[in-house]
């Protein structure tokens, strides 16, 4: 029974300071006849006076008076700081732990309830919270609720478990709640964009917590999902993730989910539902509700704080909503200048031979990156073990080698001229049109010597085209050639004439005309 300080102390000064029996100082103070004496005998034979006692704490009073617990026996100081580190560091049971410490440390001192005992009591004075101060628009946590509700699949009539995806301004509580099909990337990151259009804006951080979907690896080399930092990269945001077992990084969001749970998910539950679309539209009605509802002390409720504190700080959105996009690190690029992306060969510039890119995939694009930049976009394509090719990343021999094909002569004749078109087009309309690969680029080079305007009036004299060949044409345009030379060329304008040259002996002569 806890004995009770005040009326230790009242006892001992009645016992020095009069002449009032053990009986009557009983009744004077409510303590056991057996307690005054005891406590009678234990100030005779320690010889107190109160005029020693009066200024003594009550704890050294009481143990004066009192034995100590266990018998007296002195036991070493115990270090439950130290305990409740090292139990909390190797998340061990105590019971274990003391299994340990009294095989080791110090066997037959101390049971295993005192032990137990002592560290309730060390823990009651350690701080349980912290008080965060939120600045309006900074952070955005995030978070899956452990508590999900299904719908019926209308074929099979099973019973189909959703993801519920939370996320909350850290300021203003004001939260989102979207059920998802799993916690996979791509759901993930869709999430959070239809997140932050419901916001109306980005925010300067995200934190999530640890989960695959979000955080690859944790501790001081920490590495994000790639595909996590494409979309906060397009949303101008940095992602601090909540650090290992230490749920209050993300206070906001966890208490969000709580509501989900004790508020939104028993009215669920209430409903049968068979798609998940179904499940959003009930929790759209749900969350407005509970984001118009007061706070219990109070308070404005969390859409009033929100249009108050956060919305006027969140940064603006970008004009395009973020695509989901696949990530592909680290892919050499081959001797052709071409990467390896889902079985299918995209072209990069041919100075990058026998480095590194990653690529970025959508459902429509296809961009590759190096060292950060990108170097090449090409529309995506399915075809398995396909080539995509851009001619600006070839070397100029590689390229001149690709034009040599009937599509690239058809459409270079087009551009040189009507009459060296339809000859083009003449080569290649025979049986085995590859023969006129030959003749056609012969043209193309004579186009190159002669010019364009030259041969294609060389052709024009051709009355049959069918009949013409490249060595007639050849013959034709040197003769022309040289005719076009034997007329008299037109005198620069740099020439002075002979009115500027004088005669040395007849400086004042006049020219002859």
């Amino acid at each position: 029974m806890a004995r009770s300080m005040t009326k230790q102390r009242e006892a001992l000064k009645l016992m020095l300071t009069t002449y009032l029996t053990s009986r009557e100082i009983q009744a004077a103070t409510g303590l056991s006849k057996s307690a005054v004496c005891r406590y009678r005998r234990a100030a005779q034979f320690k010889q107190l006076t109160w005029s020693t006692v009066e200024h003594w704490p009550a704890d050294r009073i009481d143990a004066v008076l009192n034995k100590r617990p266990g018998g007296g026996k002195v036991l070493p100081p115990f270090d439950y700081a130290k305990l409740c580190d090292e139990l909390t560091a190797k998340r061990m049971p105590l019971m274990v732990w003391y299994v340990d410490y009294q095989r080791q440390a110090y066997p037959h001192h101390r049971s295993y309830s005192s032990i137990a005992k002592g560290l309730r009591a060390f823990r009651k004075t350690m701080p349980t919270f912290m008080h965060m101060q939120h600045n309006p628009g900074e952070r955005m946590s995030v978070d899956f609720s452990g508590h999900v509700p299904h719908y019926l699949d209308p074929k099979t009539g099973k019973k189909v478990k959703v993801v519920i995806f939370v996320g909350s301004c850290d300021a203003s509580s004001y939260f989102f709640v979207k059920a998802i099909h799993a916690q996979s990337i791509p759901e993930f990151l869709r999430a959070h964009a239809d997140m932050l259009a419901f916001f109306g804006g980005a925010p300067a951080v995200f934190v999530p917590d640890n989960a695959k979907c979000a955080v690859v690896r944790t501790g001081t080399d920490l590495e994000l999902q790639r595909c996590y930092e494409d979309l906060a990269k397009h949303y101008g945001v940095t992602i601090l993730p909540a650090r290992p077992h230490h749920p209050k990084d993300k206070a906001v969001v966890e208490a969000s989910v709580k509501i989900f749970k004790n508020q939104m998910l028993t009215r669920l539950r209430s409903f049968t539902f068979y798609s998940i679309d179904e499940i959003n539209e009930r929790i759209a009605v749900l969350l407005e509700d509970a984001n118009n509802q007061p706070m219990s002390n109070g308070m404005p409720s969390r859409r009033q704080r929100f249009e108050a504190i956060d919305q006027p700080a969140l940064r603006p959105l970008p004009p395009d909503r973020y695509v989901h996009a696949d990530i592909v690190p680290k892919i050499r690029v081959d001797g052709g200048y071409h990467v390896l992306v889902r079985k299918h060969r995209y072209s990069v510039p041919h100075r990058l031979t026998g480095q590194h890119v990653s690529a970025r995939l959508t459902h429509e694009v296809v961009e590759l990156f190096h060292d950060g930049k990108k170097v090449a976009h090409h529309a995506r394509s399915n075809a398995m073990g396909g080539l995509t090719t851009d001619p600006t990343h070839m070397p100029d021999a590689h390229r001149a080698q690709a034009d040599r094909n009937p599509e690239s002569l058809k459409a270079w004749a087009k551009t040189a001229g009507p009459h060296i078109a339809r000859f083009v087009q003449a080569q290649f309309d025979q049986e085995r049109s590859f023969l006129g690969l030959r003749p056609a680029d012969r043209v193309k080079t004579l186009v190159g010597k002669y010019g364009a305007a030259l041969v294609d009036r060389a052709l024009s004299d051709c009355p049959d085209l069918k009949t013409a060949n490249v060595t007639d044409l050849q013959r034709k345009l040197s003769v022309m050639a040289k005719e076009g030379a034997t007329t008299p060329a037109r005198r620069s304008s740099n020439a002075r004439g002979s009115r500027t040259f004088k005669s040395p002996e007849f400086p004042h002569a006049r020219p002859v005309s």
